[in-house]
């Protein structure tokens, strides 16, 4: 057994070849977008709670509280989805058809039970790996080493059936096979050869414009031909978030053969390719699947075995994966002991079989009646600097197929950076706004405090002018320049003032003429050099 010297790591560019589902445990749920224009449009809570008026909060709040509140949420949201998909931070291509399904079933029940109880389509479309942080999709390292894993097991088997003991403990067989085959004793995992072999998160290169997603159904389809007495499949309602086929060199990242590594990339590739490459033509070639299957994929496919992608394999220069959901029982299970449950109808025991007789496929429309593409295949490259021009070429037939999926999706990315930058500056003058609002309204108090601070010291005669100056502002203020008619409150007001100032001494007494004088013209209609001489405001102002 040769065992590596030192750690060796190995870059990877890996290509989607078919699209690619990994569960994560999240869904897009209803109430949190809006399918418009197909697409399906991410909305944040923040972003919604503050576009919503006065009305459409009291309408929610009492939807919420019907009887069967889902069908009437799943309308309130549909029937708005051209104003809250201007709200949206993140976009998803949607199938055409299920775009159109969701118009028209969105908050329709499917059926109802004997007790009138209303089922309807969740519409819940479950996501596929993504990082929290920016909702970009990446490949795990742990679904890509899971993969890897099961080839490597496939190759040792060598397609020998489950020794007598295993057949005899069934239900231990799994983990005592892959004891046995990878040299390690019960607990004792730290011997299992696997650890020292390390499999980072593939992301998208830093930079460069995300792979886009797009929602797809997933819909199954027998391996036989269909006989006369086959009965309707019920509707499937699956929904899945895919990234796309075709598209190249979408993600990096590396494996790393720990010092004392007893698996090598050579045997790696000899193993995966020989487990996954036969699953791979066996689809294009399959008697009754082939043919629903997308024509022009299958030919790229082909066109790319028996050419570049082929001589990379030989070369082992990377390898062929199937990672994710729907990949099928035969690609996560061991050729020579493979034992499938299958499920029969009415109740019946199920059996288990060395083959499905079901397949998942991706498709555009419900029925699936042609176009479909399988799900999970990945092309894992490592090529060296002397095989980079077959490397270059893949890619390029890849990026083919794939390019208006691409270019869209970076379309609708300036779109929604445009989209940010206008939300980010209608931000920042509002809070602009609201800073300055908050400074003059604290300046303001301020003031008030001094004002008021200042007449506690004054005498109450300063006090009775400063009083009647408020009062006089505030009422200009309230007129906007056109003056009321005189003889009114007003005018009595500044009458008194003078009446009273008589009394007073100098100062106070000129302070109450150049308040009557500034401001009774403000608020009172009346000609100042008359009211001067009728309240005797120079009389007020002679020491």
């Amino acid at each position: 057994m040769t065992i590596t010297p030192r750690s060796i790591v190995r870059s990877l560019a890996i290509s989607t070849l078919s699209p690619v589902h990994i569960g994560c445990d999240e869904v897009y749920e209803p109430s949190g977008f809006v399918i418009h224009d197909e697409l399906l449009h991410v909305l944040d809570p923040a972003d919604l709670a503050t576009a919503l008026t006065d009305n459409e909060r009291r309408k929610l709040a009492t939807l919420a509280d019907q009887r069967e509140p889902i069908g009437a949420l799943q309308r309130f949201f549909r029937d708005a989805a051209a104003r809250f998909s201007e709200l949206a931070r993140q976009q998803v291509a949607v199938a055409p058809e299920l775009a159109r399904e969701y118009a028209v079933k969105a908050g329709r029940p499917t059926q109802r039970d004997p007790n009138g109880e209303a089922t309807y389509n969740s519409f819940q479309f479950a996501r596929t790996a993504f990082r929290p942080f920016d909702g970009t999709p990446y490949l795990p390292g742990s679904s890509l080493k899971g993969s890897i894993r099961t080839a490597w097991l496939n190759y040792l088997n060598a397609e020998k059936p489950l020794s007598p003991a295993e057949k005899t403990d069934r239900r231990h067989a799994s983990q005592s096979l892959e004891q046995r085959l990878l040299e390690y004793a019960a607990g004792k995992f730290q011997d299992d050869p696997f650890r020292q072999l390390a499999l980072a998160d593939a992301h998208p290169e830093e930079e460069s414009t995300p792979p886009p997603t797009r929602v797809l159904y997933a819909i199954s389809k027998k391996k036989r031909q269909p006989r006369a007495d086959d009965r309707l499949s019920p509707e499937l309602k699956v929904f899945l978030e895919t990234i796309p086929e075709a598209l190249p060199a979408a993600f990096l990242g590396e494996i790393r053969f720990a010092p004392g590594a007893t698996i090598r990339w050579d045997a790696l590739c000899d193993a995966c390719n020989a487990f996954y490459r036969p699953q791979l033509e066996g689809e294009l070639q399959h008697p009754v699947l082939s043919a629903p299957l997308d024509s022009d994929w299958v030919r790229l496919i082909y066109r790319l075995l028996g050419d570049e992608l082929g001589e990379l394999i030989k070369a082992r220069q990377g390898f062929l994966l199937r990672v994710g959901r729907h990949s099928g029982a035969e690609s996560v299970t061991l050729g020579g002991v493979r034992s499938i449950k299958i499920m029969r109808p009415d109740g019946q025991r199920p059996e288990y079989r060395p083959i499905t007789t079901e397949k998942r496929y991706a498709t555009l429309s419900r029925a699936g009646n042609g176009g479909l593409l399988p799900f999970g295949w990945l092309w894992v490259d490592a090529c060296d600097d002397r095989h980079r021009h077959l490397s270059d070429a893949i890619r390029q037939k890849l990026a083919m197929r794939s390019r208006p999926l691409r270019e869209a999706h970076q379309e609708r990315l300036l779109r929604l950076e445009d989209k940010a930058a206008q939300r980010a500056a209608v931000a920042a003058a509002t809070a602009d706004r609201k800073a300055a609002a908050e400074a003059a309204a604290l300046a303001e108090a301020a003031a008030q405090q001094e004002r008021d601070s200042a007449l506690t010291r004054m005498s109450p005669n300063r006090r009775r002018v400063e009083e009647f100056i408020a009062e006089f502002a505030a009422r200009a203020g309230q007129l906007r320049g056109r003056p009321e008619n005189p003889n009114g409150v007003f005018h009595d007001k500044a009458r008194a003032l003078a009446r009273d100032a008589a009394a007073w001494d100098q100062e106070e007494r000129a302070a109450a003429a150049d308040a009557i004088e500034q401001w009774l013209p403000k608020v009172v209609r009346v000609d100042i050099r008359d009211e001067r001489r009728k309240l005797k405001l120079a009389a007020l102002r002679i020491a």
